[in-house]
């Protein structure tokens, strides 16, 4: 009974054959939310359209289909075993699309694409393309497959073709034309059942008992599946080697899991998003066949090596890593992970289960000036999403080029100076820029932006792990609700300055100072905070826009000195 997978973006998917595709009755019903889900798979579309809008060979994958072929008559059958959400959603963005198009002249490209599109969802010899178990909605779906959709009743296929077409409606023709030649980039991988193969069993196997397995549930079965020979004793052996040296280094599966994000991401420099069939799937595209004792075992070894070094990097820490940057660092650590990862294996080696750092201060200078660069970009109002699919190509990059530096740190800082714009590291001129424009409050790296400034120059260091600094927070010294203290703050002031950094502190206890006027407020932060970002504060005899501005500027200076 063989499984055969393939790569095939969703347009081909829907029209690229006659196939009919099949919901079986021991499927769930067609649950997606048109605001959540539904608009989340249109965004990400967008934005990947918007990053990669300069190179035609990426290509975004949204997750697997698990499809098994039956004949019927003269027309083929697809049952779909797992998947209908995102195929489902699919065909209704076609009938938008249709629906948009068929209005324009006639014999453009347009109305041609539209014709496409309506001959391979509706006919009148096979019927729709997508036919479900439930009598009642599949009325309604052939109404909205056969573009006779005056008169339908609200479903959840109904409501989520409209939020669609009204999302493709409100964009001008180029948009739309855009969004449309996205979907040949936009992928699924395919996983192809045999006649054989036991559709009920697989289905089964992927949701008991209604608690989906994780994605390292799914390749620990993979992994133990032995397909050559193997006696009790090696495979008790095989199987002590994941559970001591690997499974015990994490809490949750859902840890193990996101440890298998993180090394397919190094293995294919490409960081797939956290689904437990993405990765599971791409992690036996990544590793192939397992044909003999051996090869598991050094997939074994390999995996508890990557495991202990990204442990140690995400949650214990060692003595001979600088635990000030690495604590920066967890707050976007899964961004960063895979390049840390890697730096950190090339410049130490494992004994007796142990991280030995062979160059201390070359993977201290090369963690830095990730600080650097992070830092940089989020004060001026980088998001780190633009990085997520850069940072994976990044160590094959340093270690095959700049051979005129002798260090990761240095050849890092060399790469990120002469990369496009959306990954460049911004330079000091537009680091202070940022930092008096950019709103930074309630942003989940702003505390370990302060913190990170806090530290510098200091001996004694803020923790930021430590339980009585998570319950750290971070101070508007101008209020976020004006008092009749703040008067001489207007509130177009108030809206543009509020959440920039010159605005911003760290205390222990901010629950008396509330909207308190300015004296009171530096008396309170002078006198019970023993964060030295505060002390500054004495220097002011009142906080007004100026001030705020002088003080980011002085912050600013303070983190391009150390670090740019």
């Amino acid at each position: 009974m063989a499984i055969d997978t393939k790569n095939q973006n969703i347009q081909d998917l829907i029209l690229g054959d006659l196939d009919l595709f099949h919901i079986p009755i021991y499927q769930r019903e067609y649950t997606w939310e048109a605001t959540k889900h539904v608009q989340r798979l249109l965004d990400d579309i967008v934005e990947f359209g918007n990053e990669y809008q300069d190179n035609l060979r990426a290509e975004y994958y949204i997750g697997n289909i698990i499809i098994k072929k039956q004949d019927q008559g003269f027309t083929p059958k697809r049952l779909i075993v797992d998947g209908q959400q995102r195929i489902t959603t699919t065909i209704l963005m076609l009938c938008a699309i249709r629906d948009i198009y068929k209005d324009y002249p006639s014999h453009s490209e347009e109305q041609k694409f539209a014709n496409s599109i309506q001959k391979s969802l509706y006919s009148n010899d096979d019927g729709v393309k997508l036919k479900i178990n439930n009598m009642n909605n599949q009325q309604e779906l052939t109404l909205l497959l056969s573009g006779q959709n005056t008169s339908i009743k609200q479903t959840k296929y109904t409501e989520n073709y409209l939020h669609i077409l009204n999302y493709l409606q409100q964009k001008n023709e180029e948009e739309l034309k855009q969004f449309v030649g996205l979907l040949h980039r936009i992928k699924v991988v395919l996983i192809l059942l045999d006649y054989e193969q036991d559709e009920n069993a697989v289905f089964e196997s992927i949701n008991s008992l209604g608690k989906p397995l994780t994605g390292g549930d799914l390749i620990k079965n993979y992994l133990f599946t032995f397909k050559y020979d193997c006696d009790i004793n090696c495979e008790n052996e095989l199987i002590n080697l994941y559970t001591d040296q690997f499974e015990n280094l994490f809490k949750e599966p859902k840890e193990i899991e996101a440890f298998f994000r993180i090394y397919i991401a190094i293995k294919t420099r490409w960081l797939y998003k956290q689904e437990a069939k993405t990765i599971y799937y791409q992690f036996k595209k990544t590793i192939g066949n397992i044909d003999d004792v051996e090869q598991c075992h050094a997939i074994l070894n390999e995996l508890c090596e990557f495991a202990l070094i990204y442990q140690t990097l995400k949650i214990k820490g060692h003595k001979q890593i600088d635990s000030n940057h690495l604590g920066y660092l967890r707050s976007v650590f899964t961004e960063y992970a895979p390049l840390l990862i890697q730096v950190l294996k090339a410049y130490s080696h494992i004994d007796n289960h142990q991280i030995i750092i062979d160059e201390e201060n070359k993977f201290n200078d090369f963690l830095k000036s990730i600080v650097a660069y992070q830092a940089s970009r989020f004060i001026v109002g980088e998001k780190k999403s633009r990085i997520i699919r850069f940072i994976p190509m990044v160590f094959e990059q340093l270690k095959n080029g700049y051979s005129q530096h002798s260090n990761y740190a240095d050849k890092f800082l060399a790469l990120v100076s002469s990369v496009d714009n959306k990954h460049r590291m911004p330079n000091i001129d537009q680091t202070k820029v940022g930092a008096l424009s950019t709103r930074l409050y309630g942003k989940i790296e702003t505390k370990s932006l302060l913190i990170l400034l806090e530290n510098i120059d200091k001996n004694e260091l803020l923790d930021y792990e430590k339980a009585t600094l998570k319950k750290a927070t971070i101070e508007h010294i101008m209020p976020q609700k004006l008092s009749n203290e703040w008067n001489h703050i207007t509130q177009e002031q108030h809206s543009e300055y509020l959440h920039v950094l010159g605005n911003l502190t760290l205390t222990l206890d901010n629950t008396k100072l509330s909207n308190l006027g300015f004296d009171k407020k530096k008396k309170i932060l002078l006198e019970k905070s023993k964060i030295t970002l505060n002390n500054d504060l004495q220097r002011y005899s009142e906080f007004n826009v100026d001030v705020i501005n002088s003080r980011g500027l002085a912050l600013i200076e303070k983190f391009t000195k150390e670090y740019l």
